[in-house]
């Protein structure tokens, strides 16, 4: 949290004690930056926190609608590795300007190596730390080259030494989004949750957990994870026959529950999470291995980076 931060939002009634300890605590379980963890547990809302964050520099903010609604044209003026180097991100190109949203104004270079990089006029915007990171990730992760069509079999084969044909079997690598998946699901049954949305909010992606119909913690996502995410979860929601219930059964510590899978028309998923009563798992159930992501942290696919 910049210098001053908390003093703005604590005199403005935004954040309290009790908030500031829910959302260090959140921290310490989930790492990341502070701002992440003040949006994630609802210690203050997007825009109160870009509000401070312009009292507190005296620049006019850049909220994650307007980032994620960026011209390519302004984006391309920085490269890639830049953006991430200084943490900061062109977003509009009018007139010969540059507006550039960047979460560390008072680096002392950070203006000179914007002009001298991008060869424009810059405007500079603050935003959070956690806004500018999502939407970079899901930048990054809209850039990666989708996967090809599969080999064909002659393809698949290599000559050998000693020139006999043989085929060539590729390493198999994790999914990066199941790791995701089974983090978030740990998380929830950590919460004691009930219900998880997945999906896009009036300000970007988010994953909101419930329980008795109140809800107990909103974190926000990148909107590229959501689409992969949802059709993981779809792809274990299937019934294994005609007179088999759907969803897949799931375990972790004392809980066992049944998660039943819908998605809505707007590309918004709710996942429900039943009690499923019995010593053992049915004969056709699903049973998803939780192992790996409830030892650690959530982690963006794309870029490695807590969420």
């Amino acid at each position: 949290m910049p210098p001053g931060l908390g003093e703005i939002l604590a005199e403005s009634g935004d954040l309290t004690l009790r908030r500031l300890k829910r959302a260090s605590d959140w921290r310490r379980a989930h790492g990341g930056t502070i701002d992440r963890a003040l949006l994630a547990t609802g210690a203050v809302g997007e825009e109160t926190l870009l509000e401070a964050l312009s009292r507190l520099t005296g620049l006019p903010s850049a909220s994650r609608e307007r980032l994620s609604a960026a011209s390519p044209e302004a984006v391309e003026t920085l490269p890639a590795e830049t953006r991430r180097r200084l943490r900061a991100l062109p977003f509009e190109l009018r007139g010969g300007v540059l507006h550039v949203a960047v979460v560390d104004p008072g680096n002392p270079v950070l203006e000179t190596g914007l002009i001298a990089t991008t060869g424009c006029d810059v405007r500079l915007h603050v935003t959070a730390d956690c806004i500018l990171e999502d939407v970079l990730s899901g930048l990054e992760l809209a850039a990666r080259p989708r996967p090809g069509p599969p080999p064909s079999p002659a393809a698949a084969r290599a000559t050998s030494p000693g020139g006999r044909a043989g085929p060539v079997e590729a390493p198999e690598s994790p999914d990066p989004f199941a790791r995701l998946a089974r983090a978030l699901l740990a998380d929830a049954l950590d919460e004691g949750a009930a219900a998880v949305e997945i999906g896009r909010g009036p300000r970007g992606a988010l994953l909101r957990t419930y329980s008795g119909g109140l809800s107990l913690s909103t974190r926000p996502l990148p909107p590229a994870v959501v689409e992969p995410l949802l059709a993981w979860f779809l792809a274990r929601n299937r019934p294994a026959g005609p007179f088999e219930k759907g969803g897949f059964v799931l375990e972790k510590g004392h809980r066992r529950v049944r998660v039943s899978v819908s998605v809505q028309a707007e590309g918004s998923g709710w996942l429900v999470l039943e009690p499923e009563p019995g010593p053992s798992l049915p004969a056709n159930a699903e049973e998803i291995c939780l192992h790996e992501g409830a030892e650690g942290d959530v982690f963006c696919p794309a870029c490695g980076a807590p969420l």
